[in-house]
């Protein structure tokens, strides 16, 4: 299977070429890398190889290597020279000098400098670094834009022989550019309406917004395996549509548009598109499924009431990573996607129902760009906001209804839905970029695409039709699913703006809608003026300051009273403005990070790290603000101290063995959780800065923390005291205290006299 990776190079005359990382095996054209790159490209070419040796410096066959360099290059260079290999096997020529002809290359009757060598003879394995010398004493470097070279110093680089890299990995291609000088301008205010598949009477409409495309057909596939094609028209709105009656055997559709183009042989580029309102698919190319409504049928009325936000405890969890290793009989294909987690949910012992959350927030299932089923994913390259994945359906067409039973399940089970989406970029193929790159894809003064995501491309979130199609999305998703809410991946990039607009359009249909941005970008923050909005923001202060509190580094006793206070995020207005957590899917583990040095690191984690991750969890649940922990956090799960394992499946995937390892630590949390979600643990979750009073009290070391909390609806004081030190303190509690009575720890009892152990903490309750 071909991996992403590799180079994008393009010229000045009309032409490109990809460089891969290893051979070409695919039936499949390049096209994906060169799609990242944000081009369009047609007729691919296999580079010959005199062509590619010039560029990589060798091609390889079976056994044996041929160095290669361009004669040209060397006559530019200078007249009656010869060039030599330079390479570890002889010590690069710097005791042989360059008169021994075994390292010298000879003319061919094509112009090319060849030395013919075996992998064997030269013996440096399947990988080393090489470079080509004249007999003058001059280095000939390779060309900058190569992937195969390396920079051992500034200005100085080498060759890089691979075994895996032997001939059939760099290919020519044509790039496309628009001949259609129309500018964008002219529809970035426009926010085309009713858009995608609508169902009539006997009929479809099919609405298409390609204003500068030349034709657009709509290309049907039936059950039977034909194909039909329907031109459509541009109507008065600059939407291409048509409505045409429906056949029962259809089931799958495409779009084909034709853009006029700046091409050496072509005057129009053609390319067959998923529809960007799709409701299912079958998979990242297409095609689009018809999903029909039974007008006879009355949908199914779903009851549930989300929390308020003040009163979330979320729980981050990929679909797959819960299902894979699930204690719970289910086939390898329930394991996949939304049927295994439904299935699961009906079980009192399902994980989700016993850890006590009232919130999940489930990773990207927005259909994304898995190559095939068996793919991990984690879903943060969308190619449509509409579909749910297929790769987590029992087959496509079921994808729709499969989902909508998996979100009645969970809110069966008490617990509100919350979709991480993405609508910051565009993963491969990239269908808004071929439809049109200028309008819904985000570019700078030299005509490039952006990468402020850090994902290849941006949406241009500023212009209408964009601004329209993620509307349209979100609502479809409250609407036909049901789901209680959105958290945008890298929200900075939507602006605050777009950000408004959707949440007025969203709390008309749910008034209790769930809001929750990523601050920031590449590119930046989201404006201090956010706190003026119903959203709330992740909290990165309180994953690093929870952090160096626990493992003693740094004075943080300053930012712990702030987060118990609800006030760490000091721009907010109000406490549940901050979602607080300290692991999520794109960070380490937290046990990883605090078993650093440790033999085995989380996978092992001694005494020390477990009661360190728990003081941190306690401070986490028990403050105000929006907790967030991710799955299998509550039994210490580790990712074996990797930090982005977006590809490891097998790593992601939650080991509930760990359940029974750390089961005291694994209680203490779902103990927390369901003390928070009382009415004792109100303290816990105001509504205002002003619902709870504070005061902090003194204790013996500086570094321990010590303070009072009431509700002030309450008649209970609650005193909070935690010790991050290495030493073991005497508890002094105050005069007032005398009666009180221990809530956490459960494991520990409280006496008159009694210690705070290093990383240990309680939280005790007097009337008053």
């Amino acid at each position: 299977m071909y991996e992403r990776g590799g180079k994008v190079w393009t010229g000045d005359n009309g032409w490109g070429l990809v460089f891969l990382e290893k051979d070409w095996d695919n039936s499949r054209l390049p096209q994906d890398l060169v799609e990242e790159a944000g081009l369009l490209a047609t007729n691919f070419q296999l580079l010959e190889d005199s062509e590619r040796g010039k560029l990589a410096g060798y091609i390889s066959k079976e056994d044996t290597i041929s160095f290669i360099v361009d004669t040209q290059e060397i006559a530019n260079h200078a007249k009656n020279i010869s060039v030599f290999l330079a390479c570890e096997a002889n010590d690069w020529l710097s005791n042989e000098g360059i008169e021994n002809n075994t390292w010298k290359l000879s003319q061919n009757p094509e112009g090319l400098s060849i030395l013919d060598i075996s992998i064997k003879e030269i013996g440096l394995g399947n990988k080393f670094s090489f470079k080509y010398k004249t007999s003058d004493g001059t280095w000939l470097h390779p060309p900058d834009f190569i992937p195969c070279r390396e920079e051992k110093i500034l200005g100085a680089s080498n060759f890089i022989f691979s075994k895996n890299r032997t001939g059939k990995d760099i290919f020519r291609f044509e790039i496309i550019e628009s001949s259609d000088l129309s500018p964008v301008k002219k529809w970035a205010s426009l926010r085309p309406k009713n858009m995608g598949f609508s169902q009539g009477a006997n009929c479809g409409k099919f609405r298409l917004f390609a204003p500068r495309a030349q034709s657009v057909n709509l290309i049907f596939e039936k059950h039977s395996g034909e194909h039909s094609s329907i031109a459509m028209s541009m109507g008065s709105d600059d939407v291409w549509e048509i409505t045409t009656e429906i056949d029962l055997d259809t089931q799958a559709y495409l779009y084909e548009v034709t853009h006029a183009f700046k091409g050496r042989n072509k005057s129009h580029f053609t390319k067959k598109i998923l529809d960007p309102y799709a409701k299912a698919c079958v998979g990242r190319d297409g095609p689009g499924l018809l999903i029909t409504e039974n007008k006879n049928e009355s949908p199914t009325k779903d009851q549930f009431v989300a929390p308020e936000a003040k009163d979330m405890v979320i729980v981050e969890a990929h679909i797959r990573d819960l299902l894979q290793n699930a204690p719970y009989d289910l086939t390898n294909s329930e394991r996949l996607g939304f049927e295994g987690l439904k299935k699961w949910l009906s079980s009192e012992d399902c994980y989700l129902r016993k850890l006590g959350v009232n919130t999940i927030e489930l990773q990207p299932v927005q259909q994304f760009d898995a190559r095939s089923k068996k793919e991990y994913h984690w879903g943060y390259m969308p190619v449509n906001y509409f579909s749910p994945a297929a790769e987590y359906s029992s087959c496509p067409t079921k994808s729709h209804q499969e989902f909508e039973d998996l979100i009645k399940a969970l809110h069966e089970a008490g617990i509100a839905v919350v979709l991480d989406v993405v609508y910051n970029h565009m993963g491969i193929p990239n269908h808004l970029l071929n439809l049109d790159r200028e309008i819904y894809l985000k570019t700078d003064s030299l005509g490039r695409l952006t990468n402020h995501s850090g994902c290849g491309n941006d949406l241009e979130c500023e212009a209408g039709p964009v601004k329209q199609l993620i509307i349209d999305s979100l609502k479809y998703w409250v609407k036909h699913f049901k789901v209680d809410g959105f958290r945008f991946d890298l929200g900075e990039l939507l602006g605050i703006e777009l950000l408004k607009e959707i949440e007025t359009e969203l709390r008309e249909l749910n008034p209790r809608i769930v809001l929750i941005a990523e601050p920031w970008s590449f590119r930046g923050r989201l404006p201090e003026k956010m706190n003026q909005t119903g959203y709330s923001l992740w909290s990165d202060r309180c994953r690093e300051s929870l952090l160096s509190f626990v493992k003693g580094e740094g004075d943080q006793i300053e930012n712990i009273s702030a987060l118990i206070k609800g006030k760490l995020d000091h721009e907010n207005l109000f406490p549940w403005q901050s979602i607080h957590y300290n692991e999520s899917h794109d960070d380490y583990a937290f046990i990883d990070r605090i078993a650093t040095g440790v033999p085995n690191g989380g996978m092992q984690p001694n005494q020390t790290a477990v009661k360190e991750a728990q003081l941190a969890m306690a401070i986490l649940l028990l403050s105000p603000g929006i907790p967030m922990i991710s799955a299998g956090q509550d039994f210490l799960r580790s990712k074996k101290g990797i930090r982005n394992t977006y590809q490891n499946g097998d790593v992601n995937a939650l080991d509930y063995r760990r359940l029974s390892q750390f089961e005291n630590f694994a209680t203490e949390i779902r103990s927390l959780i369901k003390f928070r979600l009382s009415t004792r643990g109100q303290f816990t979750r105001p509504s205002t800065f002003q619902d709870c009073y504070y005061e902090n009290i003194s204790m013996i070391e500086n570094d321990t923390l010590g303070m009072k909390i009431r509700h002030k609806s309450s008649n209970e004081e609650f005193l909070f005291l935690c010790n991050p030190t290495k030493k073991k303190l005497l508890l002094s509690l105050p005069d007032d205290w005398k009666k009180k009575e221990l809530i956490f720890p459960s494991s520990i009892e409280i006496t008159e006299t009694s210690y705070l152990e290093p990383s240990e903490y309680r939280l005790l309750v007097r009337k008053v």
